[in-house]
């Protein structure tokens, strides 16, 4: 199971990799991403949704 999720997440896009790297694996805050990012707190929380939709869409699928 653990090399399906690492796989997964390797696939998404980068941005979307950083920002769920960040968050889940470091246990960044969303505004500590945003500022290392140099984005703002509302694409960090767009990035991270998009991310775990398309990670569960995997799972779901059958991937």
């Amino acid at each position: 199971m653990s090399r399906q999720i690492i796989g997964a997440v390797m696939r998404l896009p980068e941005a979307q990799r950083a920002v769920m790297l960040l968050i889940a694996l470091e246990g960044m805050s969303y505004a500590e991403t945003a500022e290392i990012l140099n984005v703002p707190i509302g694409t960090v929380m767009s990035r991270l949704s998009r991310a775990r939709q398309t990670i569960g869409e995997g799972f779901t699928s059958g991937r």
